[in-house]
């Protein structure tokens, strides 16, 4: 059940009151009332009122002084003064006080003044929505910002020409520039021409809402090349326009260099490997191209074979022959 609004009537004529009192309430409102300003403000921080109707001309406090300590302890209070025609600089000084209207007496229409107060609670509304919205969302922000510094990866965003609008300090570090100089930057300054071509093609995707993640070069404040993985995350306005990307970047240098190293390592193998004969290590069969087996003895058919024994494997089996050459006697 949506609870009622309350208003309060500050007026000291009995008549404007109980015919506002007696109209709102009939219109669902929950009214209070006062006949001058020092008891309209005892009733205003007393209770719960969303909307405040006063005049400007009452005894002991007039609705100006009432506004003034009105406003200044609550600036967006809505209020609407409802008073006879005014001088010029009464009207400026209520607006100035947050008057949301001003509507001169005599009241001839009163569905009049109740769409006037249904408009100024309806604002009223959306602003503390908005309100409520901004103070979370800058919590949010606070939120993910202290995750974001505190990470090992690097995160920066762009906007939709790719300009630099914010870095960690991880990416900082990673690229070599301070933060005044590398957020003057474009990505087309610390990229290679290839790597900027790549970035401009995934940006196309990003506009259609794609998130993606692909491996570019940069080049860091020494002229550095640095490999890097970037997860790209498109960005939207509230109207669902492209504002640009955020991105996390990993850098893979030692990765990619390891990657040539090994590259290089299987190309060496490869040359290597050529005209090796596998040999069974126990039987001593060879293997053929065929991929069939056959005795070693049949592979050297084309030489002539006998077994026989090397004066290393006689020594080491058979120590008690000396088959050195005997020494000259002297």
């Amino acid at each position: 059940m949506t609870q009622k609004k309350t208003l309060l009537i500050i007026d000291d004529e009995i008549s404007i009151r109980e015919s506002l009192m007696s109209f709102f309430e009939d219109d669902g409102y929950r009214v209070f009332s006062a006949e001058d300003g020092d008891e309209g403000l005892q009733i205003y921080f007393n209770e719960k009122i969303d909307l405040v109707l006063t005049d400007l001309r009452m005894p002991k406090k007039d609705g100006i002084e009432l506004m003034r300590i009105i406003h200044a302890h609550e600036p967006d209070a809505p209020m609407i003064v409802v008073s006879g025609a005014g001088q010029k600089e009464d009207i400026i000084n209520a607006l100035r006080m947050g008057a949301k209207d001003y509507i001169t007496k005599p009241i001839g229409d009163l569905d009049k003044i109740s769409h006037t107060v249904g408009q100024v609670l309806e604002n009223k509304r959306l602003n503390d929505e908005n309100k409520q919205y901004r103070t979370q969302l800058e919590k949010s922000e606070a939120k993910y910002r202290t995750i974001t510094e505190n990470i090992a990866e690097g995160v920066f965003t762009v906007d939709e020409n790719e300009n630099f609008s914010y870095s960690n300090q991880a990416f900082f570090t990673m690229i070599g520039y301070s933060e005044n100089e590398l957020l003057k930057k474009n990505l087309k300054d610390v990229s290679t021409e290839k790597s900027f071509q790549i970035i401009q093609q995934q940006t196309l995707g990003r506009k259609a809402g794609i998130i993606s993640t692909y491996e570019i070069e940069l080049i860091d404040a020494t002229d550095r090349t640095i490999h890097v993985e970037l997860a790209c995350s498109p960005v939207f306005s509230d109207k669902n326009i492209y504002q640009g990307a955020i991105a996390v970047a990993r850098d893979i240098t030692k990765l990619v260099e390891l990657k040539k190293k090994f590259q290089k390592f299987l190309i060496r193998e490869d040359a290597a490997s050529k005209g090796v004969t596998p040999i069974c290590a126990s039987c001593k069969s060879i293997r053929m191209e065929d991929d069939s087996w056959i005795q070693v003895e049949e592979y050297f058919t084309h030489i002539i074979f006998s077994h026989g024994i090397c004066p290393a494997c006689c020594a080491k089996l058979y120590p008690e022959f000396n088959l050195s050459e005997p020494e000259t006697p002297g």
